[in-house]
């Protein structure tokens, strides 16, 4: 593990994040007042990062063992960063949506591809099986305590918005975003769990372990990544550190990422139903969270873990006399 391991993991979230975090932080600008008449996107910032991301890993694939494999991921790569040039010049909700879901898998890939050449895997064999097979108790527990950090988030959020300028609803969201056809808003929310969780809490925390940095100092990192893109918000920005450490403490213990990204697509499944029945099943996630979590022998503290029960040894019993 070399520096540049890290470099390059700086460099691909600046590639990923970088155009919606500059939009994203102009916006909180503008939200406290600030002086904001900077030059407005004249492209899609979506499909800048997609054409950026589909053009290094076409480098990078060329680069690589001749085969079919290689040159059949050359050949996806190219598609991608020509899809992204392609709706480089179109503003509309459905471009951006387009190019947002395209990113999300090619981000996944990109992440993916730099964490194995650093030694440090996201995960085993293909994102799918990480995602749908191979769940334990651990793996049900850290879904549900990722679940959880979003509810516990959802609520500071009720309180935080008292502290400042605030998007506090769906309604608000969608007129920060633009997204205001339901569809595409519910297709990009759907999407937040791989387009977010990968580049922003795997791809930092593998490397900066991998680089033997302390604990302290990914958790402040994952936060920090974690907070910018969603600047937009207002002050509940803040809050996003919440489920941000308790996500991150969820991939520490188990080393899965899959459950956590489960957990965030199924909170924001949920939430945009936006009625009483969801708010009640959202409310219940601490709860659920906390029983599944005693049960969990590595995620869990160990003060919360169940202690087995001492079973008596065979001398213990007492011998069997006569029925009198």
């Amino acid at each position: 593990m070399t520096k540049s391991s890290l470099w390059r993991g700086v460099a691909a979230l600046v590639v990923l994040f970088g155009p919606h975090s500059a939009a994203s932080l102009n916006t909180a600008a503008g939200m406290v007042g600030a002086d904001t008449d900077w030059p407005a996107f004249a492209v899609n910032p979506s499909a800048a990062s997609l054409t950026a991301t589909g053009i290094w890993l076409l480098l990078r694939n060329c680069r690589s063992a001749h085969g079919r494999a290689a040159r059949s991921a050359a050949l996806g790569a190219a598609g991608l960063a020509l899809a992204g040039a392609v709706l480089l010049p179109f503003l509309d909700q459905a471009a951006d949506t387009i190019a947002t879901l395209l990113l999300t898998g090619a981000g996944a890939w990109l992440c993916a591809q730099i964490a194995a050449d650093a030694g440090a895997p996201l995960w085993r064999g293909r994102l799918s099986c990480e995602i749908f097979r191979r769940w334990n108790m651990d793996a049900v527990a850290a879904c549900a305590v990722v679940f959880a950090g979003h509810t516990a988030t959802m609520l500071l959020d009720d309180w935080i918005t008292q502290l400042g300028p605030a998007v506090a609803d769906q309604a608000a969201q969608a007129d920060a975003t633009g997204l205001h056809n339901p569809i595409w808003f519910a297709a990009q929310a759907l999407a937040a769990g791989i387009r977010e969780e990968i580049p922003l809490l795997a791809l930092p925390a593998a490397l900066m372990a991998a680089a033997r940095r302390p604990p302290w100092q990914i958790l402040t990192v994952v936060c920090l990544l974690r907070a910018i893109p969603h600047a937009y918000l207002g002050t509940p920005a803040l809050t996003t550190v919440v489920f941000a450490g308790v996500a991150w403490w969820m991939y520490r213990a188990t080393r899965r990422i899959g459950p956590i990204i489960v957990g965030h697509t199924l909170f924001n499944a949920i939430a945009l139903f936006n009625s009483p029945a969801a708010y009640v099943l959202l409310l219940a996630g601490p709860a659920v969270a906390a029983l599944l979590l005693a049960g969990a022998p590595n995620a869990a503290p160990a003060w919360l873990r169940k202690r087995p029960r001492d079973k008596p040894a065979r001398s213990d019993h007492p011998a069997k006399g006569p029925v009198l």
